[in-house]
């Protein structure tokens, strides 16, 4: 039996023990830092907050106490806010942690439990720990949440207290952590704008897998401005949810292996962790960013869920042609943009093009424009070439139920090429979206224009638009459906000269082709298409360069004009420009037709009077033209002429040139014979020398002056058609052709048959001209003045020639009389006096010597003079011997001097002698005042006064003159030589 006292004995140690443990346990955590001034504000804000008691009654907890210098840049950091108790029990773990079981990465569970937010557990809010890498000369560091641990491992008896330098702030929910995190914004700024971050505001737990701001670079900016459009919430919230799973899934609750994880939209993620963690293979980067009702974890791409199908609409969305796709769901071809099996190509117009309130309807119908901008298939932009035509989906009752047209324009400037869509620059890549292809236009396709307003608005074919108007055939266009037509351009109608103003005044101008004939689908070689007039128009393509021309294959190696402009699309059909106007090979364009469509009224009339009118209908024979104009007609004042048929066959042969078509631009250097006669030559000069003016003129006309050619035109003989049947008196391959002109009344029943192998049928051409040709070729006012000019500078030679000599014979006259010693003859008074004075004295007047020398080879040596001497009767033989009998001796003496005179001048010329010969023939019957000097010989014999009577009788004249005229003809001799 034991006793009391030992049994007490044996109780003692263990009462020691009760009381030693009573004792420790009164060191708590706040007895710690209670000690420590450094903790004062922290025992302030326990105290008001009353979380002693809690930290007293923990049997184990951890405490992260901030200094009072956490306490002061807290309230700095967040002023005129209080602490409140959240927040210091976020600092409080409630089981005992060293800092040696700390690791990075690691969440610790605080005594800050919010209810529901983490699920129904009442899980405490979550804290990270994260050890920065450590490196030479860094002290390692050890971070709960945003705090650094001072202090570490303070242990009391109810747990232990780590010293940080900050105050930690519990995590908010999950959208306001997206909001304040730098990888986050963007996904918080989609959500939160399309209303979709209610579901996060919950307090319930959920990890969100959120893409980082550079993980949404992996989508394209059109799917992101889709998906922020309002038409695209929808898609948006389908995508969000997808990322969003209903709990909590931290990082050190996933297992390596592949896992499921269910998602808010309903299609699972699979998470799989190896070496990386993925989810639906898209890596996470960042784990564990806290918030208050659950995690986040960024991905580097954002998970699209399968539900999610990007389709050409919502691409036109993103593209910002949002209502070119609301325009075709409301016209009911949303399966064009909707459907993401289909393929087209979409040519969009931007929204910014249209009016506000405005759309395609204001552009013509709007089902017929949508179709327009879609093409079907993937075309990209090499398939673009220059030319290229489109088929788009538009199909018209104009085009009979086939497909419009859009044409591809190319154009390299420099370095830049610029590649048009009727007319409309691209000026963007083209946007790839699953099957389809899509192009951002900066304005609306046009649609093309009816054919007839194509064709007026277009300044190259103004002289088709008005022959379409003459001829009444732009009516018949108009109404016409799947139509090809090659329009000359306007060139091409002046080529025609006054063949083009005969189509209009006859209404010929040709169909069009039937059917549609782009340039692209014409085969190579030649190809002969049906036109509306039943005629054959002649195609003929060698690579790029295609000949449009009328006719027969048959005719020529080339056929018609180039093609210069290719495929201009209209709402009917196509339109090509030629360089050439194709006329009908059954249309007949004579002379005579010609004549009439130049409007040269005055010349056919001439033709009629001539009755040669034949030649203008004939095609047996080339003929060229030259017809003047009505108003040459005027001009040249032929009216009253032009009754005379004789004069006016004359003058309408003198115009034609047969046998030959003259090209003046390769014949201008010859010259050809007119139908007058071959004597009549037509010459012909390139005025400007540049081929722009042409001039004609009759060969040796007086007048230089040409007629200037103003208008021309060929004829066009109609071609025989080969399909037509033989006819009664017709061989194969003939056909009937009918002539034009006045005489086809008469020639109704005549029909010309020819040989389909045989060559082309000679035609002709017809020079307008704006002069009538005339062999004299007549100016008025031109001729006049010449020859006014001619007569005035006859007058001036001849007084100039008669005053030479009248200076030239008086000069001679005084030479002869200084030669001969003549001295001055005395007046009547004078010789009286002289002869009274002798009278008285007994003598007989002295006669000089020279005067006697003179006088008788005058009147002696004449052979002339003295037949016509001895033919005047008694009284000139008289004189003469009376002479003779007075001075036997002077003969002698007086010769011998006018011999040496002759001799002395015997090389002077004759042809003075001759004009002073004529000159005294023209003086009429007067005398010199010395005549009765030449008529007496010098002598006086007694008798002079009966003598000077005879001499001054009417027979002496002929002998006086006929020996003045040999002596002046001998003495002028010397004024020519000098």
């Amino acid at each position: 039996m034991r006793r009391p006292w030992q049994s007490l004995f044996l109780l003692l140690p263990a009462l020691l023990l009760a009381w030693a443990s009573c004792v420790v346990a009164s060191k708590t955590v706040i007895d710690l830092v209670s000690t420590d001034p450094g903790f004062s504000i922290l025992i302030k804000q326990l105290q008001r907050l009353r979380l002693i008691p809690f930290l007293n009654n923990r049997k184990t907890c951890t405490f992260f106490a901030p200094t009072n210098a956490a306490f002061s840049q807290w309230e700095r950091d967040n002023p005129g806010k209080r602490i409140d108790r959240e927040t210091l029990m976020y600092h409080i773990l409630l089981d005992n942690v060293l800092t040696q079981s700390l690791k990075d990465s690691m969440l610790l569970e605080t005594a800050l439990v919010k209810d529901g937010y983490l699920g129904d557990n009442n899980e405490g809010q979550r804290v990270a720990v994260s050890k920065p890498s450590w490196r030479p000369g860094r002290i390692n560091k050890i971070l709960v949440g945003d705090a650094e641990l001072l202090e570490k491992d303070w242990q009391a008896d109810n747990g232990v207290v780590h010293v940080v330098n900050r105050l930690m702030a519990p995590p908010v929910d999950l959208v306001e952590t997206m909001k304040k995190h730098p990888d986050l914004e963007f996904l918080y700024d989609i959500v939160h704008n399309a209303g979709l971050d209610d579901l996060l505001h919950k307090h319930q737990p959920f990890t969100v897998f959120a893409p980082s701001l550079d993980a949404f670079k992996k989508l394209n900016a059109i799917q992101i401005q889709y998906l922020r459009h309002e038409q695209g919430r929808q898609d948006l919230a389908v995508t969000f949810h997808h990322h969003i799973h209903r709990g909590a899934i931290y990082r050190q609750d996933i297992l390596p292996g592949t896992s499921s994880v269910s998602t808010v939209e309903g299609q699972d993620l699979m998470v799989s962790l190896d070496d990386k963690l993925l989810v639906d293979n898209a890596e996470v980067e960042k784990v564990d960013i806290l918030a208050s009702n659950g995690v986040i974890h960024t991905v580097s791409r954002p998970l699209l869920p399968s539900a999610l199908v990007w389709t050409a609409g919502k691409y036109l969305v993103g593209l910002n042609a949002t209502r070119f796709a609301d325009e075709l769901r409301q016209q009911g071809m949303s399966h064009y943009i909707d459907d993401p099996d289909v393929s087209y190509t979409i040519f969009a117009p931007r929204d910014e093009v249209f009016a506000p309130g405005g759309g395609f309807g204001a552009l013509g119908e709007p089902g017929e424009i949508l179709r327009y901008h879609i093409v079907s298939g993937k075309k990209v932009l090499s398939d673009f070439k220059d030319g290229y035509l489109l088929e788009t989906e538009l199909f018209t009752e104009q085009l009979n139920g086939h497909a419009q047209r859009s044409k591809v324009s190319v154009k390299q400037e420099r370095r830049r090429t610029t590649i048009s869509l009727a007319g409309v620059e691209i000026k963007t890549e083209p946007v790839h979206v699953g099957k389809s292809l899509i192009y951002v236009l900066d304005r609306p396709l046009q649609l093309p224009l009816p054919l007839v307003k194509t064709i007026k608005q277009d300044e190259a074919l103004s002289g088709f638009a008005q022959a379409l108007s003459a001829t009444g055939l732009g009516r018949r266009l108009s109404d016409a459906r799947e139509v090809t037509v090659f329009a000359p351009n306007s060139a091409a109608w002046g080529d025609l000269g006054v063949v083009n103003d005969y189509l209009l005044f006859s209404g010929c101008v040709g169909g069009y082709a039937d059917g549609l004939h782009y340039t692209a689908d014409i085969k190579a070689g030649r190809t002969t298409l049906i036109t509306s007039e039943g005629s054959e128009l002649v195609v003929e393509k060698n690579g790029d360069v295609i000949h449009v021309g009328e006719g027969r294959l048959e005719r020529s190696d080339q056929v018609g004009g180039l093609v210069i402009t290719k495929d201009v699309l209209v709402e009917s059909g196509v339109v090509h420009t030629v360089s050439s106007v194709a006329l009908p090979p059954t249309l007949d364009i004579t002379l005579y037709n010609i004549l009439q469509g130049a409007g040269t009224h005055s010349f056919l009339k001439a033709f009629e009077t001539s009755n040669i009118t034949r030649i203008l209908t004939n095609w047996e024979q080339d003929y060229t033209l030259f017809a003047p104009t009505d108003e040459a007609f005027q001009q040249a004042e032929l009216e009253g002429a032009l009754t005379d048929p004789e004069f006016v066959a004359r003058l309408v042969r003198l115009h034609v040139i047969p046998g030959k078509v003259i090209r003046l631009e390769e014949d201008i250097r010859d010259d050809e014979a007119s139908m007058l006669n071959n004597d009549a030559r037509l010459s012909f000069r390139d005025i400007h020398r540049d081929g722009s003016v042409y001039g004609v003129r009759v060969k040796g006309a007086r007048s230089r002056k040409e007629a200037r050619v103003v208008a021309q035109g060929l004829a066009h003989p109609a071609w025989p058609d080969e399909d037509e049947g033989e006819g009664e008196g017709e061989g194969p391959l003939t056909t009937g052709m009918r002539r034009q002109g006045p005489e086809s009344a008469a020639d109704d029943d005549r029909v010309f048959s020819r040989d389909m192998k045989s060559a082309p049928r000679p035609g002709g051409v017809v020079y307008v001209i704006d002069r009538v040709l005339l062999p004299g070729d007549p100016d008025p006012l031109g001729a006049a003045w010449f020859w006014v000019s001619i007569v005035l500078l006859a007058l001036l030679g001849t007084t100039a020639l008669c005053g030479l000599t009248a200076m030239s014979i008086h000069a001679l006259i005084q030479e002869i009389r200084q030669l001969e010693g003549y001295d001055a003859v005395p007046t009547t008074d004078e010789e009286a006096a002289v002869v009274g004075g002798d009278a008285s004295e007994g003598r007989v007047p002295a006669q000089p010597a020279e005067a006697n020398a003179l006088a008788e080879p005058v009147l002696g040596n004449t052979s002339n003079g003295a037949e016509r001497a001895h033919g005047n009767g008694n009284s000139a033989n008289g004189h003469t011997a009376v002479a003779e009998d007075a001075q036997p001796d002077a003969e002698e003496p007086g010769t011998r001097a006018l011999e040496n005179t002759f001799a002395a001048r015997s090389s002077l010329k004759t042809l003075s002698g001759f004009i002073a010969q004529t000159i005294v023939r023209k003086c009429g019957q007067q005398r010199y005042a010395d005549s009765s000097l030449f008529a007496n010989g010098g002598v006086d014999t007694g008798a002079s006064a009966g003598t000077r009577g005879k001499g001054n009788s009417a027979g002496d004249d002929g002998d006086f003159w006929e020996d003045v005229g040999l002596t002046m003809m001998v003495k002028n001799q010397s004024v020519s030589a000098l």
